[in-house]
């Protein structure tokens, strides 16, 4: 357990906000590499405008030529760590309040950075796997979504990123679509001519009064999250930006959501002024059956480690939803990293504890 704790303490202090992970990136890779495990980085960070690219971890075992088993965390954290001042408890590790812990998700990273220096050494079979660690999560999930894993034969993904408790695993999660309305007006001088200007604000404003908003149903929520525009307060606003989302667990949902946001925003133009309206996929849902292979041994694994499986569904995404969407099952777990994003994020000790234990259990060979 002391060696897990000094591990996560490590970890935890190492700058690595997205796209910007290098420096936590290298340490990982000095720590592998001593250990005598094999580290690619991939060339995502040329791609995503990064400094660091993802991380591919082979031990020395490691067979590309069979299917393998892809456990994974990401590297980044939602906001910096540099000055983190950890305190440990008996039981907890929390920061002290000024800044955020960064076991999101630097306690998935820590229990599986461990897992590779001990399976490195131990002599006990181990299972084809390797393991990825990601970058840009936070961001928008842009490290798995740049990957390309497909030459090391994954047969599925076990993502250690969900803030729940172990034994809890995400089998169902939701998509998101994010959207844009810019709301076009005419500019005009407010205390000179106000009678020859559109307020874009005002077409906005009306706009979003006559949107549903928050939970439209148990598949599905919309959320308008940024508003900006205008200029000068002696100007007629020509020009307002509105950015929101749109979830569901079902593809339909979002397409139908989105589609009568867009025809709502339209219709109260009332003839005046006009609307751009775009829309991109962040991430797609995913849905894994009870009976699939990857959830039976995850369960099985859980209940090796004296954990009681709890399968649930999230409305929120991770690194799990682009694997899904490109065709490799994976499935997010549960590592106990608590009020992530805030600077109240704490964890349990025995979770990371027990997160480490459940890595080493799917990896171990089957009796």
């Amino acid at each position: 357990m002391t060696d897990l704790v000094d591990f996560f303490l490590h970890l935890a202090t190492i700058e690595g906000t997205s796209l910007a992970e290098r420096k936590v990136a290298d340490e990982v890779t000095s720590i592998l590499r001593k250990a005598g495990i094999r580290v690619v980085e991939d060339g995502s960070a040329a791609v995503l405008g990064g400094d660091s690219g993802n991380l591919l971890c082979f031990p020395p075992h490691y067979n590309p030529d069979h299917p393998a088993i892809m456990l994974t965390a990401h590297l980044d954290t939602i906001q910096s760590t540099a000055n983190l001042k950890p305190i440990v408890d008996a039981g907890s590790i929390r920061s002290d309040g000024s800044t955020i812990l960064g076991g999101d998700n630097r306690l998935g990273l820590s229990a599986l950075v461990r897992l590779l220096v001990d399976a490195a050494g131990d002599e006990v079979p181990c299972r084809n796997f390797f393991i990825v660690f990601t970058v840009g999560e936070e961001a928008g999930l842009y490290g798995a979504d740049a990957i390309d894993l497909f030459p090391y034969n994954p047969s599925w993904a076990y993502v250690f990123d969900c803030s729940k408790r172990p034994g809890i695993y995400i089998r169902e999660s939701v998509g998101l679509h994010a959207f844009t309305a810019q709301f076009i007006g005419k500019s005009a001088h407010s205390g000179v001519a106000p009678e020859e200007g559109i307020s874009a604000i005002q077409l906005a404003s009306k706009a979003i009064a006559n949107l549903r908003l928050g939970r439209i149903d148990v598949e599905t929520t919309a959320n308008i999250g940024k508003i900006h525009g205008g200029e000068a307060v002696n100007a007629i606003p020509a020009k307002v930006t509105v950015d929101g989302e749109v979830r569901s667990f079902s593809p339909d949902r979002i397409r139908q959501q989105l589609s009568l946001i867009e025809q709502t925003m339209r219709d109260s133009l009332g003839g005046t002024g006009a609307l751009l309206f775009s829309e991109q996929q962040d991430f797609a849902p995913y849905s894994l059956s009870r009976e699939a292979p990857m959830i039976l041994e995850l369960e099985q694994a859980m209940r090796k480690v004296g954990l009681t499986p709890q399968p649930i569904r999230y409305t929120g995404g991770s690194d799990a939803n682009k694997y899904n969407a490109r065709g490799i099952p994976a499935v997010n777990i549960g590592i106990g990293a608590q009020k992530p994003h805030s600077h109240e994020e704490f964890f349990l000790i025995e979770d990371l504890v027990k997160t480490h234990e459940l890595a080493h259990e799917l990896i171990r060979v089957k009796e």
